[in-house]
């Protein structure tokens, strides 16, 4: 049954590729572009870094400014501090990827990365700010309250769902592990390794995209194409969001964080694929964003309905 659904999928992409090649490939050009003027430059930095320092152990000495903090809020080891920081701050997939890294290591065991997965794996603060709520809501000055509100629901799930998951947050079976001086093979193994997870991932955007392209062939409502948009690809679901004329602010603010918290099936392969040489499951984190997402629906909702829309920010 399987080979057979699979050769009907494929008979009816080569079918498409041939009746509509133009279609094709603007899909192609504009995940090509947004993967080489975004994703490469804003992930690939942070990539190498990122196995560099892991590798040398060395960010262990980057958390003794901040893991005493992370430690008491979600009862966390040393090492999996640094999967906060990282899953905050560098954007969709380095949360997961960064997991994987050390659970591949060993600085962090399988449950403690399966409780990670859960809620450190976020778009980035530049591209709620930039992307969601400059370029796509058109907001004057950045809405603090809006961007506190989208980051502090992640954590709250980390929080509640802590009993869920034993491991224990005292485990130091690496935390006084030897420091490894980086050389050159180990600095070529990053960078190798990095290029291909930042090309994978540049495939899945380009695939995805394209299929995004197509619904404009589907004659079904403009609030389908939108949702269908948003499933599929957090940019193109934002940029459909945000220029629907069928919606009101409040309603497009509110579909723009849904869409940018769930992340869309792009992200899920992005994760799946930087997590596949790992023991952790890419369901742990679509739960938690499964889970995360009527949350942000209705606070959204409930915070930009009481707070006055004043020259486009909050």
């Amino acid at each position: 049954m399987k080979k057979i659904l699979f050769l009907c999928l494929a008979s009816s992409a080569l079918f498409l590729i041939f009746t509509h090649p133009a279609l094709i490939a603007a899909g192609c050009a504009r995940g090509l572009d947004l993967w080489y003027t975004s994703v490469l430059p804003s992930l690939l930095p942070f990539m190498i870094l990122s196995g560099l320092l892991v590798h040398t152990g060395l960010f262990h000495i980057l958390n003794r400014s901040y893991a005493h903090v992370l430690k008491k809020i979600f009862h966390i080891s040393e090492s999996g501090c640094y999967v906060v920081l990282t899953g905050f701050l560098c954007g969709f997939p380095m949360g997961a990827k960064v997991t994987a890294d050390l659970v591949k290591s060993g600085h962090v065991s399988s449950e403690e990365g399966r409780y990670l997965l859960g809620f450190c794996n976020n778009v980035s603060p530049a591209f709620f700010l930039n992307y969601l709520c400059a370029a796509g809501l058109g907001c004057a000055e950045p809405p603090w309250g809006l961007f506190l509100l989208f980051y502090s629901l992640p954590v709250l799930y980390g929080i509640l769902s802590r009993p869920f998951f034993h491991f224990s947050s005292d485990q130091e079976k690496k935390e006084q592990a030897v420091l490894h001086r980086p050389d050159f093979p180990m600095l070529d193994a990053c960078i190798m390794d990095s290029f291909t997870t930042v090309t994978r991932l540049g495939g899945y955007i380009i695939l995805f995209t394209i299929i995004a392209q197509f619904l404009n062939l589907l004659r079904i409502p403009e609030p389908a194409q939108i949702f269908l948009s948003a499933l599929l690809e957090v940019s193109s679901g934002i940029d459909r969001i945000c220029s629907a004329k069928g919606f009101s602010t409040v309603w497009k603010s509110v579909f723009a964080c849904a869409c940018a918290a769930f992340g869309g099936l792009c992200i899920c392969a992005q994760t799946q694929s930087v997590l596949s040489e790992s023991p952790l499951s890419v369901r742990d984190w679509l739960k938690g964003r499964l889970i995360t997402l009527p949350a942000v629906l209705l606070l959204t909702y409930l915070y930009l309905s009481a707070a006055p829309v004043l020259r486009g920010y909050w």
